[in-house]
Order: structure tokens, then sequence, then C-alpha cells
């Protein structure tokens, strides 16, 4: 692995190219993931002993691959499993989420069943959704905006918080940094793509969010997250729900055919809005990312729209 000291929310690539393998690895070092962009089938358990190899130098938490169903089979021999589905992800077929854990304890088998709890906290989001669909969303408005726009967008919606108390400016200065003009509002997910952000306000009180997306035009998915995703009461909820279907649409109008999202489980709020807005869960990723020392789930919400 190339040690040259990464951007921020930039992956690492690194192209492996031999007689057995060819694929892209994308090294999160934040999360401690590594992604694997496979352009080549083959012998899978050889590709597995190479990237067991690399973990173990680098002590990497996971492993996780999108491929196509006809390569699944392969992955899960090599103690993979189907963590969640894409649909429309490379345009005229889906993509098939497949994690590898490096924990002793990681046993897909033992995994494959859908848990009582996760079934619980699923039908719970369900609940929330329902509460939101009939949100007002007057007074709000949705637009495009520019990579530039960005930080002073930011800046004012944390100087807008601070301005309401001692505490929430404490909280504004400890827990969001301003973004850099040149680099992507969220980590990178997927290698070739392009930036598209996206500004909700509310009109009256002058509360802002961000959308942002990493789109891949040569297969038209976009993957979606929300900048202030901490949802405290019924305007957070609504303006974020507004935003959501509004970028959707704008998304539709440039031809983009597989929409996805991947939300902190434990977030009922933000993934409430998903489900409201009529996306799908099709997919629950484990220990998917680091907070701290913790590492936690994230569930997958998925849209297709019509080609």
């Amino acid at each position: 692995m190339d040690n040259t000291k990464k951007s921020s929310n930039l992956l690492v690539e690194q192209m492996v190219r031999n007689d057995d393998i060819f694929c892209s690895l994308l090294y999160d070092e934040d999360n401690s993931t590594l992604r694997v962009v496979d352009f080549r089938g083959g012998n899978f358990q050889q590709k597995q002993d190479y990237l067991k190899r690399i973990q173990a130098a680098e002590g990497f938490r996971k492993i996780f691959t999108l491929i196509e169903r006809d390569d699944m089979q392969g992955w899960q021999r090599c103690g993979y499993l189907r963590e969640g589905a894409i649909p429309g992800y490379y345009r005229r077929s889906d993509a098939y989420i497949m994690g590898w854990l490096s924990d002793e304890n990681w046993s897909p088998e033992e995994m494959e069943e859908e848990s009582e709890e996760r079934k619980e906290h699923l039908n719970k989001i369900k609940e929330v959704a329902a509460s939101f669909e009939d949100m007002k969303s007057t007074g709000f408005r949705a637009e495009i905006v520019t990579q530039e726009e960005v930080p002073e967008m930011v800046s004012s919606e944390l100087e807008r918080v601070s301005s309401k108390s001692k505490a929430a400016a404490k909280k504004a200065k400890t827990t969001i940094e301003i973004p850099c003009a040149d680099e992507p509002l969220f980590m990178q997910f997927s290698r070739g793509v392009e930036y598209y952000y996206f500004g909700v306000q509310n009109k009256r009180t002058r509360q802002n969010n961000l959308f942002a997306c990493e789109y891949q035009d040569c297969f038209g998915n976009a993957k979606i997250d929300l900048y202030f995703d901490s949802l405290k009461n019924k305007t957070d909820i609504a303006l974020a729900r507004f935003g959501l279907i509004s970028f959707v649409d704008w998304l539709a109008e440039i031809g983009t055919v597989a929409i996805f999202a991947l939300v902190d489980a434990d977030n009922l709020e933000m993934n409430a809005v998903y489900a409201s807005a009529g996306f799908k869960n099709t997919g629950w990723l484990n220990q998917q990312i680091s907070r701290g020392k913790k590492s936690v789930d994230q569930i997958l919400w998925t849209t297709k729209l019509v080609l």
C-alpha cells in the first residue's frame, strides 16, 4: 500500500494486475475497510488468499466487494456473506455486496438468517416512517449548488445553530468540521465518480442542510448522503425529507438509474426519512464504519428509477 498521506474523505487506490488477479483496492483508513473492485473472474480463493495477506499486513477490519450475480457463489465459498443488493447499480444488472470480517468470531453461516432484533428494528423504522409521510414541506426550497459553495453553507448553518446558546456553539465546534472546497463532502465509496451537491433551506428560519452524491456516469448510479444527519425535531426531519425527494427528482432528470444510501443502523430518524421517501431496505452491512473504538452496522436503502 502507498503510504502517501491521502486527502480528507478520499480513498487510497492501489491497482493489482498479474496473471491471476486484476482489481482495484480502495483503502478506507478512517473506517479500517478495504473495498475490492474486481475486473476479472476466476479463482476466487486465490484472490481471497492475497487479500488476507494484505489484511494481515495492514490490519483492516473488513473487506467487501460489489459484484454481479454470477460471481456471488465464488465469493461465498471464500467465506463472504451477502450483505445487500443494489438494484440497477450496473444500469442493466444488480450489484450484490459481499462482506468478510477479520474477527475470529466471524461466521457468515450463522448470520444468513435475519435476527429477530434486526426485524424489530426495521419494523420500528417503518412505523416511524409512516408518521413522516404527511409532513408539510411548504416554505422550503431546494437547489443544486456548486462544490465551492459547500463550505459557506456549512459555516452558515453552524453559525445559526451556535447563536441559539453557548452549549450549542460548543457542540457545533467540537463535532463538525467545515469541509474544504476542493474535497468531497463524504468519504469516497467508488472510483471514477463525479460529485453533486444539493442544498435545502427553510426560507423562514434560514435553516439549511446539504445533500451530496457521488455519481458514476458509466453506470448511472448515485450514492447519497446528508451532511447534518442528526434529526432532532419535526423541522429537521421535514427539511431532510423534502431535500431527499427533490434531489432524487433532480438525479432522475440527468439519467440516474440506481440511487442508494448507507445509514448508521442506530440513526432511527434518518433511516425513517429514506423509508418514507420510497426507498427500500435491501441490505444490512455488518460493522461497516468505525465510530471511535466501536464498529457500527449500516442499513442499505435503494431505489431504482425507470429507464
